[in-house]
């Protein structure tokens, strides 16, 4: 394998390794896999691999996997760099610059997140998992790239902790190897499998391919006793067809002996052998072949071509019983299903010319996309993590609709299921089916080949209930996007009522829809219909929306006779009302910068005016005493006037998370005036100084900052950092 080594120049390695790849992968052009290479060497140049060879013998091997599948230059060239953004200063945008977005999407794809905004390493590995099904859903070549990654690894994996080796192999064995098998391609699943095998059960490893292997000869000999006889009757029938034996494979055989707690010589199917044919017909001919030569085992008989698996494969398998006693599992396809089985969606690759020739209908693509879609609705990364593993690992079952459709569904799945798998609306008003004639309830448990009438009713609505009784991703995320929509409805609806009710004991003399333009611009709330929610599912206290009126419905008072001094001292300030009155001069006490919708106190000071503090300020403590010089305001909001807010927030440093925070701002209207910020061993305290219209708006602001990634505590405080606050006490 060329890597780079004392002596070894970069463009004799590059010779060498571009050599490599056109003996493996005739015809390619090597120009751009060439600089790909050279780019390599170099970002890796001063990395070493754990084994003590240099890092680029990694991505090398990779390459090379990729290109004996026959893999087209984009791809080969993607394996090449596909750890350089992961793994070296390199951007995203330099790669883009000098290979085109096509590789550098490849090479995003398949790179990890890091750092990022997640709590756990538990979360942070399903994100990873999330962003790999969204670039493979963009271009399938991602997980290809993945596989040859992770294969190569597996490969190596003896230089690592024992820990790490058996987090690795169990990861494999939970999540790529049946990755592998639902995207159809067989042969990286065996591989995968058996060297994961290989790392977590080193003795049972040894000791079953010991025996194996020493038992060579009896098998070759017990495969030729069937190979032999149907190939020369398939001979006299004149059926084409190429007859292949082969022992199963080592974790294959491991699962069966765990399974059945059976020891190796007792497992009875240790041996397969492939019939592979021109045709379909070719195929059930082989068949009928096969049967009359000896008796078959009728339970253990499948027609995966007329019936294809999820991912696509299509095969006849049939277990037959020698003369001698012995058991030989035999498997019937044509060439075109062969590679099918063996290399799955990658063998819908027209791998010369890098065109993709994969058909939105692929079975494989099609669990891809579902998966995809019923992934939005679950913003838990670990729920998605665990539904991810169950969809990878079911089984299938395989029912009809009554006009005769197959529909595939994972095992224990219900009534329910099959409605939600013909038709969302189907399964919204479901309420049981006609199972087999039989009338069952939506929870009933279906089984294979059974035929499936869905009884609906359109008055028949989800309930949360109906979560318990189903197992397919789709049927649970069109529920709970239902169940959502629902409560939204519901809300909207009682707040309309509330607010009904409440504004017409106002007994105002105008409509409610008068008012609508400038309650909405008061509370902050960009539609009608979102404010009857938040009203109806109590987000917004009705006497925060009821308050917006009795400002407007007041009667005049008389002042105190300490304000009335002031009204002909100060001039107006249109904000804040005095008493009942809005003519008096008035200010805002820096140390708590009270904004509408705050509860807010005023006291008259000495020379100064009025001071308006926060109901909650600490200084407000300091007039205990001066109770007298306490006074009624209230907000008058019927101005376009911003009020200062000083925002503290704590927070994990991250990339972006600067321009997270003040996009915040940007999108809710807020002007940001001063910002400090302040970084410490991947903290980072910051501190804003915006402009606010009202509490509302300060609210929403709020809850959005605390939503961002990263983001540990937010604060409104003082203006502690850009001056030293005194008391407005006069």
């Amino acid at each position: 394998m060329t890597t780079t080594t004392k002596g070894t120049g970069i463009d004799d390695a590059a010779r060498e390794f571009i050599d490599q790849i056109s003996e493996v992968n005739p015809g390619l052009q090597t120009e751009l896999i060439e600089r790909a290479y050279r780019f390599s060497w170099i970002a890796h140049r001063d990395q070493v691999r754990k084994s003590g060879e240099p890092f680029l013998s990694h991505p090398v091997a990779v390459a090379l996997i990729l290109a004996e599948q026959q893999l087209d230059a984009i791809t080969i060239c993607a394996g090449l760099l596909h750890d350089v953004l992961e793994d070296t200063s390199t951007p995203k945008e330099q790669l883009e610059e000098k290979f085109g977005q096509e590789i550098a999407l490849l090479v995003d794809g398949v790179t990890k997140i890091q750092k990022l905004e997640m709590r756990t390493r538990e979360e942070r590995k399903a994100e990873t998992y999330r962003k790999m099904l969204l670039s493979m859903a963009r271009d399938i070549r991602v997980i290809i790239i993945k596989f040859a990654d992770r294969l190569h690894n597996l490969r190596t994996l003896r230089y690592l902790k024992p820990e790490k080796v058996q987090t690795i192999a169990q990861e494999t064995l939970d999540i790529y190897a049946p990755l592998a098998h639902r995207l159809g391609m067989a042969k990286i699943k065996w591989e995968l499998e058996d060297l994961a095998f290989k790392h977590m059960h080193p003795k049972e490893h040894r000791s079953i391919v010991a025996k194996v292997v020493g038992s060579r000869h009896e098998r070759e000999r017990l495969i030729e006793s069937f190979s032999g006889p149907i190939r020369r009757r398939l001979q006299e029938e004149g059926v084409s067809a190429t007859v292949i034996g082969r022992p199963k494979h080592f974790y294959s055989i491991y699962r069966k002996m765990a399974l059945y707690n059976k020891p190796f010589d007792e497992i009875y199917d240790l041996l397969a052998i492939r019939i592979i044919t021109r045709s379909i017909r070719d195929c059930y001919a082989a068949l009928g072949t096969v049967h009359s030569l000896w008796k078959p085992i009728q339970d253990r008989f499948k027609d995966y071509i007329s019936t294809p698996k999820s991912n696509g494969y299509q095969s006849i398998h049939t277990t037959v019983v020698g003369e001698k006693g012995n058991i030989v599992e035999i498997q019937i396809r044509t060439w075109e299903m062969n590679q099918v089985a063996e290399d799955g969606i990658a063998a819908h690759w027209l791998y010369k010319d890098g065109t993709e020739s994969v058909s939105p209908d692929d079975r494989a693509l099609v669990w891809l996309k579902n998966l995809i879609e019923w992934q939005k609705d679950l913003t838990d990364s670990t729920e998605f993590f665990e539904f991810f593993k169950i969809d990878l690992f079911d089984a299938e079952i395989f029912v009809f609709t009554p006009k005769g459709d197959l529909v595939s569904l994972p095992k224990g799945a219900t009534v329910l299921d099959f409605a939600f798998a013909v038709h969302t609306d189907l399964g919204l008003h479901c309420i049981g089916a006609k199972v087999d004639g039989k009338i069952e309830p939506i929870s009933s448990i279906l089984r294979s080949g059974s035929t499936v009438e869905v009884l609906h009713s359109a008055s028949k609505k989800p309930s949360l209930d109906w979560l318990q009784h189903i197992k397919t991703p789709k049927a649970r995320s069109a529920i709970r996007r239902w169940l959502r929509g629902s409560e939204r409805r519901e809300s909207i609806e009682l707040g309309k009522n509330i607010l009904r009710t409440n504004y017409n004991k106002l007994h105002l003399s105008s409509p409610f829809s008068d008012h609508i333009a400038g309650l909405l611009e008061h509370l902050g709330i960009n539609s009608l219909d979102r404010l009857f929610e938040l009203v109806g599912s109590g987000e917004l206290p009705i006497g925060r929306v009821m308050q917006y009126f009795h400002t407007r419905k007041s009667t005049k008072k008389p002042a105190s006779s300490m304000v009335s001094r002031f009204v002909k001292t100060f001039s107006k300030v249109p904000d804040v009302r005095v008493g009942e009155t809005d003519k008096v001069m008035v200010r805002f006490a820096k140390c708590c910068n009270p904004i509408p919708g705050d509860a807010i106190t005023g006291f008259v000071t000495r020379g100064r005016g009025i001071a308006v503090h926060r109901a909650d300020c600490s200084n407000v403590n300091l007039f205990a005493e001066h109770e007298e010089r306490r006074i009624e305001v209230s907000w008058d909001e019927r101005d376009d006037r911003r009020y200062l807010a000083f925002l503290d927030i704590a927070a994990q440093d991250r990339p972006g998370l600067l321009h997270d925070l003040t996009g915040i701002f940007v999108n809710f209207g807020a002007d940001v005036y001063e910002a400090t910020v302040n970084t410490d061993n991947g903290k980072v305290h910051d501190v804003f100084k915006v402009g606010i219209r009202n509490r509302n708006q300060l609210k929403q602001i709020l809850d959005r900052l605390n939503k961002v990634k990263g983001v540990e505590k937010v604060s409104r405080t003082q203006d502690h950092i850009f001056s030293t606050p005194s008391p407005e006490n006069g």
